[in-house]
């Protein structure tokens, strides 16, 4: 009974511990862990350079280019649709002002609180909030100098991997020189594989959501379908709930911009439509079981990478506890914990054997 609870409270120190240390390093770990996954995305590519005769610097360079123009064509799209989007702000305070007066009209009749009262009421609030919440402008600002920071030192760190791609594989063989040669660098094959496939299958994922949420919106009529549909597919990469919060936007967008409900009602139709199709056809074979994780193991991941990290933990430790369980696999000890957090049901999606088919990636 000792050794066992010795050994609890050395596994829930460590825990502790890896907490603690993910919760105050993020803002150093986020973009180290973003450039070695967009490194072992990119990796194939760095290969197929190097067998042309590009030298290493230039592969890198390249594919480090690769990603800054996908970067750059979400942005520049995002800031296109904004600019289409504001021709129509006259229309969207004239729906916004008429649905206030709506709400105003029914409070007064529930609470019996007249419409001049509410907006006191209103403006006491937004005061308070604004002396809690300190300067608005500043927190927008900062946050917007925090992203780009993480962005560049991802995209640095992106190359840096891909450069020293080698040396970062004979690390770890020789950290682990008592072991077989081949079954450590096929350990680390294998994790470089596992977010290949999951980070390629999910960018196919939202850009066949972005294309049927374009359809549906523009059949029906919305304004700013593209915008709308890039934003509900784009915020998909949020597992679980990110499909959500994504199909909120156009749905909301509808109520406001449209004269009546049906429009709306045609959106939240075509939206649940859409997920249906995702959960049940998109996900199984663009996705599949890529992490191989277990439901259980994927939600308590999201929940913990939320807490710990916001929204860039709610993406990032889905693939990287799928890692985590790779090297479970292949550690004796380690095993269990493996046998636990994993799916043995999950199988390769039909994405994956594509691709493998295809361009040789693949186990």
């Amino acid at each position: 009974m000792k050794e066992i609870l010795g050994r609890l409270n050395q596994n829930l120190l460590f825990a502790i511990l890896l907490v603690i240390t993910l919760y105050y390093g993020k803002v150093v770990l986020v973009p180290i862990i973003l450039g070695a996954l967009l490194a072992m995305l990119m990796a194939p590519v760095c290969r197929s350079l190097d067998s042309r005769g590009f030298g290493r610097a230039l592969s890198s360079a390249c594919c480090v280019l690769i990603l800054l123009l996908v970067i750059v064509a979400v942005f520049v799209l995002i800031i296109a649709e904004i600019n289409s989007f504001t021709q129509d702000i006259t229309l969207l305070q004239a729906k916004g002002k008429q649905m206030l007066q709506e709400l105003q009209h029914y409070i007064q009749q529930k609470f019996n609180i007249a419409p001049d009262e509410q907006v006191s009421i209103a403006k006491e609030q937004v005061k308070n909030g604004t002396q809690q919440n300190g300067g608005i402008a500043g927190k927008l600002l900062g946050g917007l100098t925090s992203t780009l920071t993480t962005l560049v030192l991802m995209l640095v760190y992106a190359f840096l991997f891909l450069y020293n791609k080698e040396k970062y594989e004979t690390f770890f063989v020789k950290i682990y020189h008592e072991e077989d040669t081949e079954k450590v660098r096929n350990i680390v094959n294998k994790v470089s594989q596992v977010s290949q496939k999951y980070l390629t299958g999910r960018a196919m994922s939202v850009l066949i959501l972005a294309a049927l949420y374009s359809v549906a919106l523009l059949i029906i009529g919305i304004k700013n379908a593209v915008l709308l549909a890039g934003i509900a597919a784009m915020l998909t990469i949020i597992p679980y709930v990110g499909s959500t919060i994504g199909g909120m936007f156009p749905f909301v967008m509808a109520m406001v911009t449209e004269h009546s409900m049906q429009p709306a009602l045609m959106v939240a139709g075509s939206i649940i439509l859409i997920q249906t199709i995702d959960n049940y056809f998109i996900e199984p074979n663009v996705v599949g079981g890529e992490v191989n994780l277990s439901a259980l193991t994927s939600i308590v991941s999201i929940v913990v990478g939320g807490i710990i990290w916001g929204v860039a933990g709610m993406i990032l430790f889905l693939p990287m506890v799928g890692i985590f369980k790779i090297i479970c696999d292949h550690v004796e000890s380690l095993k269990p914990i493996a046998f636990v957090i994993g799916d043995s049901n999950n199988e390769p999606s039909k994405f994956k054997i594509w691709l493998k088919g295809k361009f040789g990636i693949g186990d």
